[in-house]
Order: C-alpha cells, then sequence, then structure tokens
C-alpha cells in the first residue's frame, strides 16, 4: 500500500525572537517532520522541532545558495511531502509579505499537495509595533505602503499609479533596503518626498542587538553608512518617524 501524501505547513516565524511566534507556528513546529527554514530564523525557533526532526537550511546564507534555488526549494517540498507527514516551510516575518509564500502556494496547489498557512508577525507592521511605532496614526498617516528594497532602488516606485507628490502624511515601509538606503531616499525625492521628512533603520528588530539610526531622508544613506549597520534590515520614512522619536524622548524625560 503505497504511503498517503503528508502536507506542507507555510510557516510565519515573525520578526526574529521566538516569543513572537504564534500559539499555531508553535504547535506545529513541536510536531515536525522535517523543516526547511530560510535565513536568519533564531535558533531558538528552532528548538521547539522535535529532537527527531530534520533541518534543513535553504537561505542563501545557509549555504544554499544556486541560480534555480526557489525551484529547488519546490521540489525538495514536494518530495519531502512524499516522505514525511507533516512538512514545515519556516520563513521569516509572515510567509506572504515578500516571503515568496505565493509562489510555493501555487506549486504545492498544481502538485496536488496539501497546505496550510500559518501566519507569522510581518516586520514592517507588527515588528515595528513592537517598538511602539504605529505604521498608521489618525492624525498622522491614513496609510501605508510596503515595497521592497532592492526593486525601489532599481526604480520600482516608476511603477506604481501615482496620483501626485508623495507625502510625508504617509508611511513608507522598505523591506531588505541592504546597502540601497540612499538609492531609496533619491528615489523618494525624485518622486516629491521633501527631504527633511523623518526616516529610520531598524537592525536586527525583536533581537537582543537591535539598533536604530534615525535622520532626515536626505541624509539617511549617510548616517546609516556611518553607523555601520548590518542586516537585517527595514526602513521606514513618513511622519510618523517624527513622531516616535518625539515619543521616546517624552518616555525618556517621564522614566528618568
Amino acid at each position: 500500500m503505497s504511503r498517503q501524501r503528508g502536507k506542507v505547513y507555510l510557516v510565519g516565524a515573525g520578526p526574529g525572537a521566538a516569543d513572537l511566534l504564534t500559539v499555531r507556528a508553535v504547535r506545529i513546529l513541536q510536531r515536525a517532520e522535517i523543516v526547511f527554514h530560510d535565513a536568519l530564523i533564531h535558533p531558538d525557533v528552532l528548538s521547539y522541532c522535535p529532537p527527531a526532526c530534520v533541518i534543513v537550511p535553504v537561505g542563501t546564507r545557509g549555504g544554499f545558495r544556486t541560480p534555480n534555488r526557489q525551484a529547488n526549494i519546490h521540489q525538495r517540498l514536494a518530495e519531502a511531502a512524499a516522505q514525511y507527514d507533516t512538512v514545515v516551510r519556516l520563513k521569516g516575518g509572515d510567509p506572504c509579505v515578500f516571503g515568496r509564500g505565493g509562489e510555493e502556494l501555487e506549486f504545492l496547489t498544481a502538485q496536488g499537495i496539501a497546505w496550510e498557512v500559518a501566519p507569522g508577525i510581518s516586520a514592517g507592521v507588527g515588528g515595528l509595533s513592537l517598538l511602539g511605532l504605529p505604521v498608521t496614526h489618525r492624525n498622522l498617516a491614513a496609510s501605508v505602503m510596503l515595497l521592497t528594497g532592492s526593486r525601489t532602488a532599481s526604480g520600482a516606485l516608476e511603477e506604481l499609479p501615482l496620483s501626485g507628490p508623495l507625502s510625508p502624511s504617509q508611511t513608507f515601509v522598505f523591506y531588505m533596503p541592504f546597502r540601497h538606503f540612499s538609492d531609496i531616499a533619491k528615489q523618494l525625492m525624485a518622486h516629491g518626498l521633501p527631504g527633511d521628512t523623518p526616516a529610520m533603520c531598524v537592525s536586527s528588530l525583536s533581537y537582543p542587538h537591535q539598533t536604530t539610526v534615525s535622520a532626515p531622508l536626505a541624509g539617511l544613506g549617510a548616517a546609516v553608512t556611518e553607523a555601520n549597520v548590518a542586516p537585517p534590515t527595514l526602513l521606514v520614512v513618513g511622519d510618523v518617524v517624527g513622531w516616535w522619536r518625539r515619543l521616546q524622548g517624552d518616555r525618556a524625560a517621564h522614566e528618568g
């Protein structure tokens, strides 16, 4: 009798710290038989897996640098689903926010493989809330735009249906800005955002060595370079950043 296929779980690991996992994510990890995880997953997250669980790093930092990396991941998920009951694809943040979760769901569906998504806290929304930084604010920001830093640096803003100049009353959150801070700033200013718009880089969000660097948009690239921040990073731009800085000052004054 042939073995019934298992299920693949796309699980969000949150922005970093293991205590930001959802209860559902923990329960799935506790019965996982094999886990394929991206880079930058906190080791404490993997500690929820059973001792016999097979742990497979598939991030570029885990030695999985191949020209067809995503296709190879798809193939390995299919092979694992034919062998194990509970297969986990573990991703930082939320699987469906710049995590290629949609591509993997399409593949699994086409292959007739059962799947389930366990959402995670996305760094660019819930992760910033951890800092006390709201991406929307009734008096400051009625909208938020999530973008990938690498694509924006190469001109992705040109693809957006912009009806007018950008405004600091919008919040812009860039995932994976890498070393493109100056290029992103130039793109935003070219589309009308003032150079004195508050901006901030967050590095290693939710980790003990978390750092933040804030500066006016026009000077953020130089400030980040001087601070020598390392990935993973987020870039946040808009009036909410200025509000957050004032909040931190008031908080420090009260606690002092």
